[in-house]
């Protein structure tokens, strides 16, 4: 997918996460990612994001969710590739959406150079511990023809 996206739609590498994770940004400068492809077994969606105003927004966007009843989240913390602070809220359809505040950006320059990382030094600086519901696709695999 991260060749279709660099040879047909232009789109380059931020980082990834050996094979288990990419994140893609535009040519002429944007957020860290715009989209990012996780290894799975079938496809899916598995988040928005949501860009917020403040790391106080994405606080308070987190507790409106827990106080309408939206309990399964995970959050709130900081991602370390993007470095952007985060509240994800699952939908009712067992995807989610990210509240994210102070992502990186990467310049138009064709010499940024993405990066590498270990899973275990990829995913959070801190925060809570990951569910393992967080990281599970629930979509049923699609069969193509």
């Amino acid at each position: 997918m991260t060749t279709f996206c660099e040879s047909v739609l232009g789109l380059r590498l931020s980082d990834r996460s050996v094979d288990l994770v990419a994140f893609m940004h535009t040519p002429h400068g944007s957020d860290h990612h715009l989209l990012a492809f996780v290894k799975s077994e079938g496809a899916g969606l598995h988040h928005t994001s949501w860009d917020v105003g403040s790391l106080d927004d994405v606080d308070r966007g987190s507790e409106q969710l827990r106080n309408a009843g939206y309990h399964d989240g995970w959050g709130v913390g900081r991602h370390v590739l993007g470095s952007n602070y985060f509240y994800y809220a699952c939908d009712p359809w067992g995807s989610f959406a990210e509240y994210s505040f102070d992502i990186d950006f990467v310049p138009a320059q064709p010499d940024w150079v993405a990066g590498s990382y270990a899973p275990e030094d990829s995913f959070y600086l801190w925060g809570p511990t990951v569910p393992e519901w967080f990281v599970i696709n629930p979509e049923p695999q699609q069969i193509r023809a």
